[in-house]
C-alpha cells in the first residue's frame, strides 16, 4: 500500500496493490474518508498525475524567492527598505527614548507638551508663568542633552 499526502489540499491518499486488475484508493479529506475502486490502468494513471504534481508544485516553489524580509525585530520590512539603515534607525529610537526617560520629570512634561500635545511656546510659558524666552532656553537645553 502507497501513502500520498498533499498540503495544499490537506488530502491523505492511500493506494492498494492492484488485485485482480482494480485498484482501491482511499482519500482522508477534511470532510471525512472516501473509498474508491478503479481499475489497475486508471489506478496507474492517478499514481502518475499525483507524482507529475508533487513534482511541479516542487519546482516552482524553488522558483520564487520571497521579497519579505524580517528585521531583527521581528516585523516586517518593506521590499524597498534598506535593512541596514531600519535597524540604525530602530536603535536610534530606542537610545532616545532612553534618553527621554533620563531627563528630569518636568523637562519630559515640556517635551510632551511642545511635541505630543504640539502646545506653542507662548502657551506653555503662559501655563508655567515664565517668559516664551525661558522655554526657549529650556528646550535648547534638552535638545543639547538629547542630541549627545
Amino acid at each position: 500500500m502507497k501513502k500520498y499526502y498533499d498540503d495544499r489540499h490537506q488530502l491523505n491518499m492511500e493506494i492498494s496493490d492492484p488485485e485482480d486488475g482494480f485498484i482501491h484508493i482511499k482519500l482522508h479529506m477534511p470532510t471525512g474518508i472516501r473509498e474508491l475502486t478503479v481499475t489497475e490502468t486508471k489506478g496507474n494513471e492517478i499514481i502518475e498525475l499525483n507524482r507529475v504534481e508533487y513534482n511541479d508544485n516542487h519546482r516552482e516553489t524553488r522558483r520564487h524567492v520571497s521579497l519579505e524580509a524580517y528585521n531583527p525585530y521581528g516585523t516586517l520590512m518593506q521590499d524597498d527598505a534598506d535593512p541596514c539603515q531600519a535597524v540604525i534607525s530602530k536603535e536610534k529610537i530606542e537610545q532616545l527614548y532612553n534618553k527621554i526617560h533620563q531627563l528630569k520629570p518636568a523637562q519630559q512634561e515640556l517635551l510632551m507638551k511642545k511635541h505630543w500635545k504640539n502646545m506653542k511656546q507662548v502657551d506653555i510659558a503662559e501655563d508655567e508663568g515664565v517668559t516664551k524666552m525661558a522655554i526657549t532656553k529650556r528646550l535648547q537645553t534638552i535638545y543639547r542633552y538629547l542630541k549627545n
